[in-house]
């Protein structure tokens, strides 16, 4: 059996709480107008906790990442199950070009 994912660019968002000393992040991003998909990490090609820690530092520098996913629809609402996830370099705004 062969999988396929799909590639995108996005800019994902994190939102923490804190509950019982425990420190949870919470992973998502909109894409398009405006269709807002939570981030699930999943075990593949790149270790989940990699994956987390990726998108949550992009998130926090908004950073655009590249990743490969799967969607599906939950009970929570859109998900995209990324099992891949590459950052994507900051294009330098203050370079003009004559």
């Amino acid at each position: 059996m062969q999988v396929q994912f799909n590639k995108r660019q996005i800019l994902p968002s994190v939102y923490r709480s804190e509950k019982d000393g425990n420190t949870r992040a919470f992973l998502s991003t909109t894409v398009l107008s405006p269709v807002k998909y939570n981030l699930t990490p999943m075990p593949g090609m790149m270790p989940i906790e990699q994956i987390q820690a990726i998108l949550e530092e992009c998130a926090d520098n908004a950073q655009e990442v590249e990743i490969e996913f799967t969607e599906q629809q939950t009970k929570f609402g859109a998900q995209m199950q990324i099992f891949s996830v590459k950052p994507v370099p900051k294009k330098n705004t203050t370079d003009t070009k004559l």
